[in-house]
């Protein structure tokens, strides 16, 4: 089985959940064999980043090999894309990659496949200080989705601990 996760950087497990498909710079690849062992794990770029082509994404997971696509979100019209190639897609998803990846494999995830609604950016007039906004509020949801990261990992790593004890 191969899962392709959305990823804000090129840090293999390490790395954090892009919040929506289509805008995410990375994909994270990440083969499993019998059941539940890692054989390999791959950053890749996306190859059509900030490009908005209905269909081209799920292509391009389906020649990749991907069975199931993880992300943050995704629109329902992107869902039925992926799902007429057989690739379920998981959204919801947060946090790194690790984190998730082991929440899927122990069977203890609570993300969704139903269709999750996104707005679109950039349409319409704004003003150069609007968009300065909408920029600087960008990066800090970027920096906000990191340091929430970084706290599961570090929940999930107590939580180990805490179970062998």
């Amino acid at each position: 089985m191969k899962i392709a996760f959305t990823a804000d950087e090129p840090r293999d497990l390490d790395s954090v959940i892009s919040y929506h498909f289509g805008h995410a710079p990375y994909f994270v690849l990440v083969e499993i064999v019998d059941g539940n062992v890692i054989k390999k794990v791959e950053s890749i770029e996306n190859p059509y980043p900030g490009e908005h082509n209905p269909g081209e994404l799920p292509a391009f997971i389906h020649t990749i090999g991907a069975d199931i696509i993880v992300t943050g979100g995704m629109g329902p019209r992107a869902q039925e894309f992926f799902k007429q190639y057989g690739i379920k897609p998981v959204v919801g998803a947060y946090g790194k990659v690790k984190d998730v990846l082991k929440e899927m494999l122990k069977g203890d995830y609570h993300y969704n496949e139903a269709p999750h609604e996104h707005h679109h950016e950039g349409h319409g007039p704004h003003s150069e200080g609007e968009n300065e906004e909408i920029r600087r509020l960008k990066l800090e949801v970027q920096d906000l989705r990191k340091q929430i990261a970084e706290l599961k990992s570090m929940i999930l790593e107590i939580k180990e601990q805490l179970g062998k004890s």
